[in-house]
């Protein structure tokens, strides 16, 4: 079978390219100790010898968080108790469910455009490491070299998505609220919501799966035009969607029940003490780890299969 073939060889690459899967997430957590160590003296500066700073010291300080709230702007106004434990993931699912991932500080969405363009020159290494199984090219300079075109890509995956969660939402949302209008039944409304988030997600999935596939076509066939590459890779995605769409949601499930074994984990760290702190932050550090890996997954699992459907 294509998609367990495909989903082996997957972990195999992944295994091969375990050094640069650390190498990202030691880039993302000193990007995220700056942001870190600026929200921290803010939080600092408030708190100072105050009853509340003891008080925090055993718990958590509800007033002294709506009075720090109210006058919190720039990163600091990002702080909520949501930002730790499970909270930072669901917190950061509910953006992207809900289409609303750049609302808020508009400094938090540069960065994010900054990670955004740090995994695509990423992307570009991983790729051409799981796309050449005999000779090992450089992981560097093959990543600067598809750099390029695989920001025109990411250009052009980001147009795509925005017209999904701009106008297809608006119109769906609209669409529900005529066909609900004159109904008091809320599981009517319910199913009509769930339906309309069903459709949207299944649309973006598939981009998201296709511009995988145009970024794997670009390296493995070395494609030079990087505006040619998805209508290339749609050829290859839908005449064999059963199995590339399949490999898709496979991986995508194994994402997903690692995301409930952390949270089931997460969930179960309490107390204030250095060793609780010290192991919610390892625990933390190896959901980061491991995610990373997964995204890598989609790539070599993608490569693998894509491989399989050229020779086939």
């Amino acid at each position: 079978m294509k998609i367990l073939k495909a989903f082996i060889a997957g972990i195999r690459s992944v295994n091969r390219s375990k050094r640069y899967i650390l190498l990202v997430y030691l880039v993302s957590l000193v990007i995220a100790i700056v942001l870190g160590l600026t929200l921290a003296d803010t939080i600092q500066n408030s708190l100072g010898s105050s009853l509340a700073g003891e008080n925090m010291l055993y718990g958590f300080d509800g007033l002294w968080y709506g009075s720090f709230s109210e006058q919190a702007s720039g990163l600091a106004s990002t702080f909520d108790p949501g930002v730790v434990n499970i909270g930072a993931v669901l917190n950061g699912l509910d953006a992207v469910l809900s289409g609303n991932l750049l609302e808020g500080y508009i400094g938090i969405a540069g960065i994010g455009i900054l990670y955004l363009l740090m995994w695509t020159f990423f992307s570009a290494g991983f790729i051409s490491i799981y796309a050449k199984s005999v000779e090992r090219p450089s992981f560097f300079q093959q990543a600067a070299r598809f750099f390029p075109r695989f920001v025109i890509l990411a250009i052009l995956a980001g147009v795509l998505y925005f017209l999904l969660f701009y106008f297809l939402m608006n119109w769906l949302s609209n669409a529900v609220n005529a066909l609900t209008r004159e109904t008091i039944d809320e599981r009517i409304h319910f199913a009509y919501t769930v339906v309309k988030y069903a459709i949207l997600w299944i649309l973006v999935l598939v981009v998201n799966m296709l511009f995988d596939y145009s970024k794997i076509i670009t390296v493995m066939e070395d494609h030079k035009n990087a505006l040619t590459a998805p209508l290339k890779a749609a050829g290859i995605v839908f005449t064999n969607f059963i199995n590339t769409f399949g490999l898709y949601l496979l991986i995508g499930l194994c994402w997903i029940v690692l995301m409930l074994v952390y949270g089931l984990v997460a969930l179960r760290v309490e107390g204030f003490s250095l060793a609780a702190i010290l192991g919610a932050f390892f625990l933390g550090q190896l959901y980061l780890l491991s995610r990373i890996g997964a995204r890598c997954m989609f790539y070599a699992g993608q490569t693998a299969m894509c491989s399989t459907i050229s020779k086939g």
